[in-house]
């Protein structure tokens, strides 16, 4: 309590039977069943806001199977002397698939004795409108500004043939985009996604699937759209390149790294090439114990920092920052260390990549045998030694794209302008030829 800010409020829920907690907190940190309201305003909750009571050290104090305090910030605009209510949504389950929702509202005032002027008449009753039509309607400048992001990336993607042509803009432009993803999709918005997404996604499908519970959140149900239309169009590589927030920061930290000349260590091709199968261990794992228990999974994919570097910035047990401070550690001597061999993300994302509609990336018959050149400037080390662009593993950089145009650095393109400008030189010595023997 001593940690509040003077117009910050703490909120003590405790609970018996039907879950407060609901599934989106498991899903991506959101208590998508409870809210505040007073007059316009609606206030959800967010792991941020969250912490849980481990006991209620009162004398014969009741037992509660959910604990849980939790703090309204300033910037809600909570108002904590007039009346408010705190509203539980609750499903109640037809029939093995239909189900049907209801919230109830719990009038609260507080004791005359704390006011020094008189209590207002009860709230009226709020509107009817869904939870998440009204959760999308607060953050519309936000929903706003990260499909202009969106809509710019597809820019990007449908103009890459033309953009590789110019390797020093389209540099900078993939470098100011990382860092509108570390920072507003990541930070501001906290719309990194998690491998416990795709687990409560595929539990839905199995079990009653309802698209209210995944609209509560609109910055992480946009972010899965861009996923899935990105994903059929060119592969899970777009996201780990462009839109992912972890992998984005990691990325800008290797590329300070590189500009001050810290030293890169590059793995063998054997040892790279093996240690790609541990984050499809982990994902294995991961998907094994969320058939348990989704929550004991949630747990244990703490393995991805994503939670501890974007939603509580770095604001938890030393544990947490250490190893998500030693990932981003690791970058200054290897690219995206994290990404290529411990995401469980990453690894699920990549399973259904050879289902994408179309192949962007160029090649050529050369590339592998005996050109490799691209091969050895991929920082994250996914060209096969053959040539071929392994796309389980591509994060959609498109530096080999910006070499397969230059006709001064791509050894196929030297060799053909070479022979060209020997033909051009023969033809022009035969042309003169021609003509000394034309004037003889």
């Amino acid at each position: 309590m001593q940690s509040l800010a003077d117009d910050e409020h703490a909120l003590l829920v405790l609970g018996n039977g039907y879950s407060y907690k609901g599934s989106g907190y498991v899903r991506g940190g959101i208590f998508d069943r409870i809210q505040v309201l007073q007059d316009e305003l609606a206030i959800s909750f967010r792991d941020l806001d969250f912490v849980r009571v481990q006991d209620l050290y009162l004398p014969d104090a009741p037992h509660f199977s959910e604990m849980s305090l939790f703090i309204i910030h300033d910037h809600h605009g909570l108002d904590p002397g007039q009346p408010w209510q705190l509203e539980l949504l609750v499903r109640r389950q037809l029939g093995a698939i239909d189900s049907v929702f209801t919230s109830f509202q719990a009038d609260y005032q507080v004791l005359e004795a704390y006011l020094d002027r008189p209590l207002p008449a009860l709230l009226d009753e709020p509107d009817d409108a869904e939870l998440w039509v009204q959760i999308w309607t607060e953050r519309k400048i936000e929903i706003s500004i990260l499909l202009v992001g969106l809509s710019l990336l597809l820019v990007i993607l449908f103009l890459q043939d033309l953009l590789v042509r110019y390797p020093k803009f389209l540099q900078r432009v993939r470098i100011g985009y990382l860092v509108f993803t570390v920072l507003f999709i990541g930070w501001y918005t906290a719309g990194q996604i998690s491998v416990v997404n795709v687990f409560t996604f595929l539990q839905a499908l199995m079990k009653d699937f309802h698209w209210q519970i995944f609209l509560l959140d609109p910055i992480i149900f946009i972010m899965w759209v861009a996923v899935a239309v990105t994903g059929i169009m060119w592969g899970r590589a777009v996201f780990c390149g462009w839109l992912c927030p972890f992998g984005a920061l990691q990325e800008l930290i290797n590329h300070l790294a590189r500009l001050v000349k810290v030293p890169q260590l590059e793995l063998p091709w054997p040892v790279h090439e093996r240690l790609w199968a541990i984050k499809y261990l982990i994902l294995m794992g991961l998907f094994g114990l969320s058939l348990q228990s989704l929550s004991l999974a949630e747990q244990y994919a703490e393995i991805e920092p994503f939670k501890t570097t974007f939603l509580l910035k770095f604001s938890r047990e030393w544990g947490y920052v250490a190893w998500a401070g030693l990932i981003l550690f690791s970058n200054l001597f290897s690219r995206k260390v994290f990404c290529r061999y411990l995401c469980p993300l990453g690894a699920a994302l990549s399973v259904p990549t050879h289902v994408k509609l179309f192949d962007w990336l160029k090649r050529r018959k050369e590339c592998g045998q005996p050109c490799r050149l691209c091969a050895n400037e991929c920082e994250i080390q996914a060209i096969d030694p053959d040539g071929k662009i392994n796309q389980r593993e591509c994060h959609y950089c498109l530096d080999c794209q910006m070499t397969y145009v230059d006709d001064t650095k791509c050894p196929p393109l030297i060799i053909k302008a070479k022979k060209a400008r020997k033909q051009a030189i023969a033809a022009g010595l035969q042309i003169d030829i021609i003509d000394i023997g034309s004037a003889n």
